[in-house]
């Protein structure tokens, strides 16, 4: 199924009988994740080809304040509460804290999050901790240096793992994302499991997700056998299915090792995602094991989520659906009461764009996207 991408003038079908109240619905999204750059200082072999893709020009990003419209409007027309800041690497977009700040002071903010590599955490992390920002999710695909460095062709492991440190000191709530791979990293589940034991936080096991438009991104260069990961990144599409790990395998490598995970009342987790949440019965009580599983077990009936992308497309779904431009209208309409029902119009249509069932491929880069 292509994307179908709408001017913000075009009208949405109706909604089929059943989705009134359901995920095709406005008032089921809970979320906004904001992409605010599509730029990243990482080159995961499973995201772009080594040598980068080509960045979006500066002026088709949306600003700070235009950012802040958008949330105005999300707040105030569809009682969205909750924001995600994501890239893209979003701790390379200059002056971060200052966003942060401005987002927290818009009346009606009741969580504000970021996901990172954490590469710039040991910088960054008290200054947005003080400027308000709630939690960080940070992205951790595997936990041996030299891998690590492999998989993200750029990234240093230590460093993370200091940002990590640090973030928890100043009192960000912690979350760690592992995407699991085979032939990659799926001899590390357990490693990653054992971190709940250890600390007060919660890792979350992502089903490998083979995204972004392979005919678009494809790298010139030949991909090297000594690559670790679904090479290429931009040829990871084409290997989406050897790559995936389902949830029922990692779950069953955690408990022979570790012993069984007991779920827990999901109103104790922080943030309102679509994991699965459990913790480990012979363990620390305080720390959690998520499951991601859009691909074995996907969650479409009970999405409660709307993506903006870094140049202004509200996305109705991660791998696929419907899109609805709003840049244009953000730059175009100077009145804010206007503006700001426009921009709350077209939210509501670009819900009603969710498919049924997402595809098993992606259309769009992931970095562009935020996840």
């Amino acid at each position: 199924m292509r994307c179908m991408r709408l001017p913000v003038t075009q009208l949405a079908p109706p909604l089929p009988t059943g989705f009134e109240t359901g995920p095709r619905s406005i008032s089921a999204v809970r979320v906004l994740r904001i992409s605010i750059t599509d730029r990243c200082n990482f080159r995961c072999v499973y995201c772009m080809p080594a040598e980068g893709v080509t960045w979006l020009p500066r002026e088709q990003i949306l600003s700070f304040e235009e950012i802040c419209d958008v949330v105005r409007a999300a707040i105030e027309v569809h009682g969205i509460r909750r924001f995600k800041l994501t890239g893209g690497e979003p701790t390379v977009r200059s002056a971060l804290p200052d966003l942060v700040g401005m987002l927290r002071r818009i009346n009606g903010v009741e969580d504000l999050s970021l996901t990172t590599n954490g590469m710039r955490l040991l910088d960054l992390a008290g200054a947005l901790r003080e400027a308000g920002l709630d939690r960080v999710t940070i992205s951790i695909d595997s936990l041996r240096p030299q891998r690590f460095r492999q998989i993200t062709r750029t990234g240093d492991l230590p460093t993370v793992l200091r940002g990590m440190d640090r973030a928890g000191a100043v009192g960000l709530g912690l979350k760690v994302n592992c995407v699991t791979m085979r032939g990659t990293n799926d001899d590390e589940f357990v490693d990653f499991a054992r971190i709940s034991i250890e600390r007060d936080l919660t890792v979350r096991f992502i089903e490998y997700m083979p995204l972004g438009d392979a005919a678009l991104l494809r790298s010139s260069a030949p991909i090297d056998a000594s690559e670790v990961g679904p090479a290429g990144g931009c040829g990871a599409q084409d290997r989406g299915e050897d790559a995936l790990v389902p949830e029922a395998e990692v779950r069953e490598a955690i408990e022979r090792e570790l012993g069984p995970l007991l779920p827990i009342e999901r109103t104790t987790e922080s943030g309102v995602g679509p994991a699965k949440v459990y913790r480990l019965a012979r363990h620390n009580p305080a720390g959690r094991i998520g499951f991601i599983s859009a691909m074995s077990a996907p969650f479409c009936s009970t999405c409660n989520r709307l993506r903006l992308t870094a140049n202004g497309v509200l996305r109705s779904c991660l791998f696929e659906g419907g899109e609805v431009e709003i840049r244009d209208l953000l730059r175009s309409i100077p009145d804010p009461r206007p503006r700001r029902a426009a921009l709350a119009e077209a939210m509501a249509r670009c819900v009603r764009l969710k498919p049924d069932v997402h595809s098993r491929r992606g259309n769009e880069q992931m970095s562009r996207i935020g996840g």
